[in-house]
């Protein structure tokens, strides 16, 4: 029990009570045969005989009832119609994905309330139509009137109560025009993707292009709980693991590597290709999960992109067009930021510089991650003309702030430095010449990044991220880039370390297509409700004058929370 629970003014019940009754909510019923459908008065007759005899089964009733829990038994015919409502399964009620096209067309601030208060009449809708008779004006008025009145003052720990319990897997069988690849059916825990690894994920992604599927997503149920409530999710979840390491097999990989990638794009060009990446991505895979703009993360993703991690001795370059491409005209970093992070020993991206950097396109608390991917991929059920603005307004009403990125922070110190490298103006020797002249902490961490075990890594990156961008004029850029990387990881394998040897060679076998330009992950019309600030400081500039006790000198040292 939580020591803290106390009687407060206005509280009906006793602090004894209060304890009482939150071990109650909080007990872990499986254990005892019984789950969420269990009667109410069967779960408080089972807990006084066998859990805690000396509590008030008739006040435990009453304390329930302020929380809007009742028995069935208890129940009007009017609350049982709206519970059997409530309780309905409408994801795989037939042909209901094919009228939500109309819950999803919003625009505006507030995304979320318009397509929660939207979907709640488009199912009343289909279950007076296809059910039983139900009046959504009716219901509306209902849960008005019967809205819960907590008189205790700590609801919140029971309305959070399913936050601690293990998150349960997306049962895949319920959503039939989604293809959904599970990477868990691919390579065990602490496996490496080998050629044939990526060759059978390929195939499956391939079965996607199927009219039959409205979208694909790709998740990795390792990263949830699965059908054991008592077990719970690995503390490192691993979405994708490194390319194998075996010298003698890395040009297959890459090959097949590079066809999963192209065939990715492709897909996404004729429909939506949706990742729940929570989880780590080893720096050698990131291609695959940056095939597609919608990318989908928790606080448990991560990103070890430095020049010193285990893969990078074997695949020094990875995603080289996404990173040559990183967007540095929103202001919100300099040019020189991808050479700054991919000559960072020590930066492991996350959830929230992933979003700055523009690469993620939602992020989602790993405890709901489960109910919002059920809720986004029945958004992706839309057919057709609605499906890629539907699943887009779903993962962004989910989403929530992901914290200030550990990047931003040194914006000024990498446009000094790192900027002109990436414009041209500099070596690599220049480089470490100005960082070498100033005695700032930074700066000479950098220094030993660049000159360090790693430096022929860093140098080949700088040299790539320059080549790839000179492309800029070329239709076919990205396949340029994709040859580019793998050629000289080959080449790398093999001994070569020559940098300017490692730029003329190319990979003849990477097919070669004009692959589009990546869009936005996010949709200007929807851009501006997307959380990517501090939430106090979006209540500060709406009304400063909740903030007039607040020692805001202190705050203002967050950088990050830009005040």
């Amino acid at each position: 029990m939580n020591d803290e629970i106390s009687q407060v003014d206005g509280c009906a019940f006793t602090t004894d009570e209060l304890q009482r009754f939150h071990q109650y909510y909080q007990y872990p019923w499986t254990t005892a045969g019984l789950d969420d459908e269990t009667a109410v008065n069967k779960r408080i007759e089972y807990f006084v005989a066998e859990v805690d005899p000396l509590i008030d089964s008739k006040r435990l009733r009453e304390w329930l009832r302020t929380m809007g829990i009742v028995d069935a038994s208890e129940m009007s015919d009017e609350a049982r119609l709206y519970s059997r409502f409530e309780g309905y399964d409408f994801v795989t009620a037939p042909g209901f994905a094919e009228t939500l096209g109309d819950v999803y067309a919003v625009d505006g601030a507030n995304i979320k309330h318009q397509i929660d208060a939207r979907m709640v009449q488009a199912k009343a809708q289909y279950y007076n139509q296809h059910v039983e008779p139900l009046d959504y004006d009716a219901y509306q008025q209902y849960k008005e009137a019967n809205a819960p009145k907590p008189v205790c003052p700590y609801q919140h720990m029971w309305d959070n109560a399913d936050s601690k319990r293990p998150p349960r897997a997306v049962d895949a069988s319920n959503f039939k025009n989604i293809k959904i690849v599970d990477l868990t059916d691919y390579f065990a825990p602490n496996a490496e993707l080998t050629a044939g690894v990526l060759g059978r994920i390929h195939a499956a992604v391939v079965s996607g292009f199927d009219e039959k599927y409205h979208a694909v997503a790709v998740i990795s149920s390792a990263s949830l709980a699965v059908d054991d409530a008592s077990s719970a999710p690995p503390a490192e979840p691993v979405f994708l693991p490194s390319l194998s390491r075996k010298t003698a097999d890395i040009q297959q990989t890459m090959q097949a590597y590079v066809r999963l990638q192209i065939d990715l794009r492709r897909l996404n060009q004729t429909k939506p290709v949706v990742m729940f990446a929570s989880g780590s991505v080893d720096q050698s895979a990131l291609g695959i999960l940056l095939s597609t703009p919608d990318i989908v993360t928790t606080e448990a993703f991560s990103a070890a992109v430095g020049p010193a991690t285990e893969s990078a001795s074997v695949f020094p370059i990875a995603a080289l067009y996404d990173w040559a491409s990183l967007d540095t005209s929103q202001a919100k970093y300099p040019e020189g930021t991808a050479e700054y992070i991919l000559c960072n020993l020590d930066l492991v991206l996350r959830s929230s510089e992933w979003s700055t950097l523009g690469f993620g396109s939602g992020v989602i608390a790993q405890r709901k991650l489960t109910a919002s991917m059920e809720r986004i991929l029945l958004a992706a059920s839309c057919p057709p003309p609605h499906t890629r603005d539907a699943l887009r307004k779903a993962y962004i009403a989910d989403s929530a702030y992901p914290g200030p990125s550990k990047v931003g922070v040194w914006s000024q110190e990498i446009a000094r430095y790192f900027a002109p490298v990436a414009r041209g103006l500099h070596s690599i020797d220049d480089l470490a010449a100005k960082l070498a002249t100033d005695q700032q902490p930074w700066a000479t961490k950098c220094l030993a990044y660049i000159m360090g075990s790693a430096s022929a890594v860093v140098a080949l990156r700088m040299a790539a991220l320059r080549a790839a961008r000179e492309e800029g004029s070329n239709n076919n850029r990205y396949s340029s880039a994709l040859m580019l990387e793998a050629g000289a990881t080959v080449a790398w394998s093999k001994g070569e370390r020559s940098v300017e040897k490692l730029m003329s060679v190319a990979d003849s076998s990477a097919p070669i297509i004009a692959a589009p330009e990546p869009e936005k992950n996010r949709m200007t019309a929807v851009d501006k409700v997307v959380p990517d600030e501090c939430p106090f400081a979006q209540m500060y500039r709406k009304n400063p004058e909740h903030f007039k006790n607040v020692d805001l000198g202190a705050i203002a040292e967050h950088r990050a929370l830009n005040l």
